[in-house]
């Protein structure tokens, strides 16, 4: 009976242990599941860049390209008019007899992709186009139908960084291939000729390679948590429609602030508002003194991607007038980072 009695508490005693090993071994395992787990995170938050400083999740703009070396993919898709459009009605001989107002509607589209090398150095390209078409048949005959299709190769290194703030250069050169029917200038050369030939032909349609080189410096600030500013400068050479190449000058800054990070709101919305001022316009419009004015708004729920409503204001020379006609263009951005 007693030898019972010891066999069973050894077994009761071997029992406990074996519960003791094997929760210690779940445990263990458990906590190296946990600790890989987290190490396995650390890796990817590595290596995923995200344009963030001072824990503020910075939102893109395409009027104030951002400094940060990131990889991501964006497209873009966008109309716009210029409204309330006066325009000055020309005989052949370019005397004004008239004034007319209309409307010109306007159309974009493009894909970007940016490959970061490293934490110091990325590259980008981007392939995209755009139309303008007058709405009746006056702006239609004086302003011509046109089009345009290019690309963009850029590059840009980060110079210097801290908690805050980032410093980068680019450089960005385009090159686009710009088409514009025109009916007017077609016609006034048939008159003048008297007969449809080359040169009254060679007016119908006209097309231009307009290029354009800058280097830049981008430069984007956190002072908090819930808003920060972009800012730019650069300068380069580019050309407009059928002129010369000549120098251009670029300076612009942008303010955003995150409502999802701000007290007592927590709204998964950003807002951004820009200004950037050109000497002459990069587009291929031959404007000087071209300012663009730009408001942005977007969720910011989502860490890797950004996805907004872009609205862009500047003024543009009309073709046939000698003043400056206020366009406004609204696209939608979706910008995803890898």
């Amino acid at each position: 009976m007693k030898i019972y009695k010891n066999h069973k508490q050894n077994f009761l005693i071997c029992s406990f242990l074996l519960i003791i090993i094997f929760n210690s071994s779940l445990f263990a395992q458990d906590t190296s599941s946990v600790s890989q787990k987290e190490n396995d995170l650390s890796i990817l938050k590595a290596n995923k860049l995200l344009p963030i400083k001072n824990n503020f999740r910075f939102i893109p703009s395409d009027v104030i390209p951002d400094p940060f070396i990131t990889t991501y993919f964006k497209s873009s898709v966008g109309a716009g008019a210029a409204l309330d459009l006066k325009s000055y009605v020309k005989d052949l001989n370019g005397n004004v007899i008239d004034t007319l107002s209309g409307r010109l509607s306007y159309i974009s589209g493009d894909l970007q992709f940016q490959y970061a090398f490293s934490d110091w150095l990325a590259i980008n390209g981007s392939y995209g186009g755009a139309g303008r078409l007058g709405n009746n048949t006056y702006t239609i005959l004086t302003s011509g139908i046109s089009y345009a299709a290019g690309f963009t190769l850029g590059g840009k290194v980060r110079i210097w960084e801290n908690k805050e703030m980032i410093l980068s250069g680019s450089i960005d050169y385009k090159s686009s291939d710009v088409f514009l029917y025109s009916i007017y200038d077609f016609v006034k050369k048939v008159v003048e000729a008297g007969s449809i030939d080359a040169i009254s032909q060679g007016k119908l349609l006209e097309k231009d390679k307009i290029n354009s080189l800058f280097l830049n410096l981008n430069y984007a600030f956190a002072p908090t948590d819930w808003c920060g500013l972009l800012a730019i400068a650069g300068w380069g050479s580019a050309n407009t429609f059928n002129t010369k190449t000549r120098g251009n000058n670029r300076f612009g800054l942008a303010a955003s602030i995150d409502l999802d990070n701000v007290k007592y709101i927590g709204i998964p919305i950003g807002v951004l508002v820009s200004a950037k001022y050109n000497k002459f316009s990069e587009s291929g419009e031959n404007a000087s003194n071209t300012i663009i004015l730009g408001l942005r708004i977007g969720y910011t729920g989502h860490k890797d991607f950004d996805i907004g409503i872009e609205n862009t204001y500047q003024s543009l020379n009309y073709r046939m007038s000698d003043v400056k006609i206020n366009t406004i263009l609204t696209a939608l951005k979706i910008r995803y980072f890898f």
